[in-house]
């Protein structure tokens, strides 16, 4: 529970899970219940087996286990959100309440060193830096054969952190070659050779190993909006050369253009920091850079940030005809653009026309993207009508969730932490599961008046309530939709003609050609071009487009005809 602080502001009570909150006025009550942290408080991770072996091992099985607070398995649904300092995991999957289980690849070097996994229960969504987390220390020792020489002849013998491995004979010319198993942070070992008459000798052996890398660094989220508001948590943890992490070592965080908070002293000797992104994208990429002086130049850490711009916000569209023949071809060209008024790169276009249909876009440069509207030949007169919707580009991981009303309908719309569309993520809304589109959105149903609740299919603690207060909507709490560009253009349907006379004027000089009914530029066909007043000069013919400057101190009237159909264009030229 909370107690209320003002009129608008809740403060909960230290430790409270939920706040449950009621308010009655004479329009009649409403309620609504808060949930504060993640139902899961610690994360249990095993490895299995505790100790692979590089050059025997190519994989270990890695089991992550939610639980609460007495022990008990967590099974709300989401998934962790794993990352490891060296190596990868891959096929993550559910094995059982609260439990899920990968594989972790060990790297391929050869040398030992020591893996940090580390698994976040983030909450509520995979973006967050909130949630409980754990971690697990684990040695990777290197199977490897022991090249050397010393005495012919003789028994040889090695014997490395306890463990003995041979003997194996040496060649006659004091060649051996010794398998043996290197756990982290041993570089030499004890060698024993035996003769033939029992005479003993022993040695120090060098393994020629490099320095080990004592620090290891996770960073999440790894990709950011410049908002100066979104974050990243950084957890770095230290091992000694064995593999035993080292409490209160003193480590150096650094970030190029973003701000960071910290270190604290998190539990089981995890440093944390928290990265805050600046305001605007940065001209060069962002770095955090993580050192720990005291175990050398090797114990360091870089850790790239994407710092990325945000959805498109407005866009333009280039004119297009005021009249549409039948079996034509139109080019639709829209021009995308973020929030900053910079083109925005892997931008997404939908189209909806009334007649025809629009092939795929492709980006021609960076939020130019172009596409074909073609117009069936049996079209007559009437209205065409193009609605064009830039959004995008999409996002991977869903953050934030958004429910409106729009023409009589609800509508939900699920976009990462730069408000990109995350299109493909499951909703339930009182026992019915939608998935939303291509552009992050997907219709729940006509806007009735009561609650909704709405839950993403995945991640529980991503949900929205919303009262629809009448037929229609509106919904309170009210929200701006998620961003997107629409634009819509209508022109007029004409009958199919056999060419199509185009005509530009920019300023006194008029340009014409001629195009078939797809759009094609049609070279060498004779035009008749007439001028209600003044004279035609500097005529110029380039790629099969002819232009002329109109001569005169008056508004002049310019028509062009195709000879052979007799179709004409007309413009008019102003002085």
């Amino acid at each position: 529970m909370g107690s209320v602080a003002s009129a608008d502001t809740l403060v909960p009570r230290p430790g409270a899970r939920d706040v449950h909150v009621s308010a009655e006025g004479p329009g009649g009550r409403a309620e609504a219940g808060y949930v504060l942290r993640p139902p899961a408080m610690r994360v249990s991770l095993a490895v299995e087996p505790a100790t692979p072996v590089k050059g025997r091992d190519k994989e270990a099985r890695l089991t992550v286990r939610m639980l609460q607070e007495d022990g008990t398995a967590e099974d709300s649904g989401a998934p962790p959100v794993l990352a490891v300092n060296v190596g990868r995991v891959e096929a993550l999957e559910r094995s059982g309440p609260g439990t899920w289980t990968a594989r972790y690849v060990l790297p391929e070097t050869r040398y030992p060193e020591v893996a940090v996994l580390v698994a976040l229960s983030a909450w509520p969504h995979p973006q967050s830096i909130h949630g409980a987390y754990g971690k697990v220390l684990v040695p990777l020792a290197a199977a490897v054969e022991l090249p050397g020489r010393t005495e012919p002849d003789v028994q040889l013998s090695v014997t490395l952190a306890g463990t003995t491995f041979g003997p194996v004979k040496t060649a006659p010319d004091g060649r051996f070659r010794l398998p043996i198993i290197v756990p982290p942070g041993h570089d030499t070992a004890q060698a024993s050779a035996v003769d033939a008459a029992g005479n003993v000798r022993r040695s120090r052996m060098s393994l020629g190993l490099p320095p080990t890398d004592g620090l290891a660094c996770v960073l999440h989220p790894s990709r950011l909006p410049a908002d100066g508001v979104s974050q990243a948590r950084l957890l770095c943890a230290t091992s000694d050369a064995l593999g035993q992490p080292v409490l209160r070592a003193r480590v150096e965080v650094s970030a190029r253009h973003g701000k960071l908070r910290g270190p604290t002293h998190a539990e089981g000797g995890l440093l944390e920091w928290i990265y805050t992104a600046p305001g605007t994208p940065p001209g060069t990429p962002e770095r955090l850079v993580a050192r720990w002086p005291e175990r050398g130049a090797s114990s360091r850490e870089e850790l790239p940030l994407r710092l990325v711009p945000g959805p498109v916000a407005r866009a333009s569209l280039e004119p297009i005809e005021p009249v549409i023949h039948g079996g034509s071809s139109v080019r639709v060209r829209v021009s995308a653009f973020d929030a900053q008024g910079q083109p925005r790169a892997g931008a997404q276009v939908l189209t909806r026309v009334s007649v025809g249909e629009v092939g795929a876009f492709q980006e021609e440069a960076p939020g130019v993207l172009a596409g074909i509207w073609n117009v069936p030949l049996e079209s007559q007169s009437g209205e065409a009508a193009l609605e064009v919707i830039a959004y995008g580009p999409t996002g991977t991981e869903p953050a934030r969730l958004r429910v409106w009303a729009e023409e009589g309908v609800l509508v939900a719309a699920v976009t990462d932490l730069a408000d990109l569309p995350v299109p493909g993520q499951p909703l339930r809304v009182a026992g019915t599961t939608f998935v939303t589109g291509a552009d992050g959105t997907v219709v729940l149903g006509p806007a009735r008046p009561g609650r909704v609740d709405v839950v993403h299919g995945e991640w529980p603690g991503l949900r929205r309530t919303v009262d629809v207060v009448a037929e229609g909507g509106p919904v309170v709490p009210q929200e701006e939709p998620s961003p997107r560009a629409r634009l819509v253009r209508r022109s007029q349907l004409a009958p199919p003609v056999p060419v199509n006379v185009r005509l530009r004027v920019d300023g006194a000089r008029v340009t014409y050609w001629m195009e078939d009914a797809r759009g094609q530029l049609l070279e060498g066909r004779s035009a008749h071009v007439s001028l209600s007043a003044g004279e035609r000069d500097g005529v110029e013919v380039k790629d099969g487009r002819t232009s002329f400057l109109v001569r005169s101190a008056e508004r002049v009237s310019v028509s062009v005809a195709d000879v052979a159909t007799g179709v004409t264009a007309l413009a008019e030229v102003r002085p």
